[in-house]
């Protein structure tokens, strides 16, 4: 009995430092899967105008079915860096960071993704 009334105040600390990771690693998780489809999105469109538009929406909609908060959703900031202009030339990477503030940690969290482009584009 003397042990569990010691030992339950020490297990407590760990219980909500284990829950903290999980949220933070899940959250990264989301955001790794939303950088990687965005720019794949913007990779297959047909321009540049077109491939920013639609990444975005893929981004929105992935946020939204992965569970990121509308406040969450409000916050993401995108990223894309082009090696060559335009970006879907041939030979070019793009590269896409993207990343938001969580609304239980008041954290951000960040990722990124690219893709080369064919030479025969």
């Amino acid at each position: 009995m003397e042990f569990v009334a010691l030992a339950i105040p020490l297990f407590i600390p760990v219980f909500i430092y284990l829950n903290s990771f999980a949220s933070v690693s899940g959250n990264e998780a989301v955001i790794r899967v939303m950088a990687r489809e965005g720019v794949r999105a913007y990779t297959a469109s047909d321009s540049d105008y077109s491939g920013r538009i639609v990444s975005g929406q893929v981004i929105e909609l992935i946020a939204q079915h992965l569970g990121l908060s509308s406040r969450e959703i409000e916050t993401i900031d995108t990223n894309y860096q082009c090696s060559r202009l335009p970006c879907l030339s041939a030979n070019s990477r793009i590269r896409l960071t993207i990343s938001y503030i969580d609304s239980r940690s008041h954290r951000t969290i960040a990722a990124s993704a690219q893709e080369n482009i064919s030479p025969w584009k």
